[in-house]
């Protein structure tokens, strides 16, 4: 017979163990989303610095390239009876999050592409911060380094900040998928 104490003890264990065992799944499932989108960062800011006259029609294609292969990769990693509502929902909440950032910048009307350039990945970094704050600490973590980043690179390095973004905005979410992937 198990003593009162030593139940509570087990139930707690076992508490414990699936909240952990929940976040790990959580962090190894958004694993290759921030990969995939550390890549299209990677290229966009690259062709933002390299081709600035074309940087619009490239970000348009490769958020159209991501948002498709994020779609196609959460239904394939949903169980069958969640396929499509589960990654509806997950569609929905991002083009929530794409409509709040058009209509925060058709109202505050920045007056340079860096401004923009800026402004997204923090809206992105708030995102994953309040992840964070619900899901697990590493994506708390990520966000306050893509904000710390941007801040320093849109201050710090003004001639060089697209350059800056695609290696250290699109690196922090490649790097950031790796780290989840361990978890």
């Amino acid at each position: 017979m198990l003593s009162r104490d030593e139940a509570t003890a087990t139930l707690k264990n076992i508490r414990d163990t699936q909240g952990r065992s929940t976040t790990a799944y959580g962090y190894a499932s958004a694993a290759p989303f921030l990969i995939l989108w550390g890549a299209i960062w990677f290229a966009g800011y690259g062709a933002t610095d390299l081709f600035p006259h074309y940087s619009g029609w490239a970000w348009i294609a490769l958020v159209a390239l991501g948002f498709v292969a994020s779609t196609v990769m959460g239904m394939r990693r949903a169980p069958a009876t969640d396929r499509t509502q589960g990654s509806l929902r997950i569609v929905a909440t991002w083009l929530v999050v794409l409509a709040y950032m058009c209509a925060v910048l058709a109202i505050m009307k920045p007056q340079t592409g860096e401004q923009i350039g800026a402004f997204i990945p923090l809206i992105i970094a708030f995102v994953y911060a309040i992840l964070g704050i619900w899901a697990g600490m590493r994506f708390l973590i990520a966000g306050a380094a893509i904000a710390t980043l941007t801040l320093g690179g849109f201050f710090l390095l003004t001639s060089h900040f697209a350059l800056w973004m695609a290696f250290v905005g699109g690196g922090t979410l490649i790097a950031t998928g790796l780290w989840l992937r361990k978890a």
